[in-house]
């Protein structure tokens, strides 16, 4: 069979010219994909995200007023706090600023969102990163990863959310002795209703948590042995007993006169275990 050579020369010449139209076509799509990637918005949304993140680095409560819309929505990092507005929100915000120093957003990454209907980027901005930092009261050091997620109208934040794990992150740089309090109070079933109303109301435990030196109290009821408990965790156990005495000998209207008559045996029916010794956090 004889070798034609210039025809294979030629079908070899269309070939590559075929391949080269694709690779053409190829680069093209790509630049045009990469150009439908960027939003007009999105570096000044950036700037904008990066300044609230200015604000925990610097503890600069201006930075974030002055990024942040009244009308925000936030997705609060707290348990069981879900999404709050503008004042809650800010609340968080000057918890952080007041209560940790040596803030640092280590290793960001700052991405584009997209709209989830369209798939196209749409402004918005999300961030990972770690947090690294030290409380004020404790001076033990904390680090955590996070994600954050911005959304924006008018050159302000609207929409923002925090998810990392901040119970845990405040658990890991409390005191390393803790000073718990553990109160109770033997109600009948019958009363049980009663009491609890008492412990709800504005004058209840609303009021011991606000009190000098109550960082958060934990309270439940036993059935079965009919015992209210109520977890206290105090700054000192001598706030505690500033506390104690103004509630029993100082209040009035004495709130703990209401309380008496639902105790099984009156005062002698409640008790305070403090003053403990060799805690440890597991």
């Amino acid at each position: 069979m004889e070798f034609n050579f210039i025809g294979s020369i030629h079908i070899l010449i269309i070939t590559l010219k075929n391949t080269m139209k694709k690779i053409i076509l190829l680069l093209l799509l790509i630049s045009f994909t990469a150009c439908n990637t960027s939003h007009p918005d999105y570096e000044a949304n950036k700037k904008l995200a990066q300044k609230w993140v200015e604000t925990f680095e610097t503890q600069n409560m201006a930075l974030w007023e002055e990024v942040v819309s009244e009308d925000l929505l936030d997705v609060a990092p707290m348990y069981g706090m879900g999404q709050v507005d503008y004042a809650t929100s800010k609340q968080v915000a000057q918890f952080y600023v007041d209560n940790y120093t040596d803030v640092k957003f280590n290793n960001p990454v700052w991405l584009p969102g997209i709209d989830t209907l369209t798939m196209k980027p749409d402004g918005s901005v999300r961030a990972y990163g770690t947090w690294t930092g030290k409380s004020n009261s404790t001076g033990r050091d904390f680090s955590i990863t996070s994600y954050h997620n911005f959304d924006f109208k008018d050159g302000k934040i609207t929409s923002t959310g925090e998810y990392f794990d901040a119970t845990g992150m405040v658990n890991a740089v409390g005191p390393v002795d803790r000073n718990v309090v553990i109160f109770t109070a033997k109600v009948s079933k019958k009363n049980i209703d009663k009491f609890q109303k008492l412990m709800d109301s504005k004058d209840g435990l609303t009021v011991t948590r606000n009190a000098d030196g109550c960082t958060h109290l934990e309270a439940f009821y036993n059935e079965e042995n009919e015992t209210y408990f109520i977890y206290e965790y105090w700054d000192s156990y001598e706030q505690y007993e500033t506390y104690l005495d103004w509630r029993f000998n100082i209040e009035e209207p004495s709130f703990v006169a209401k309380v008496i008559p639902l105790v099984k045996g009156g005062e002698a029916g409640m008790s305070a275990n403090y003053n403990n010794k060799h805690y440890n956090f597991y």
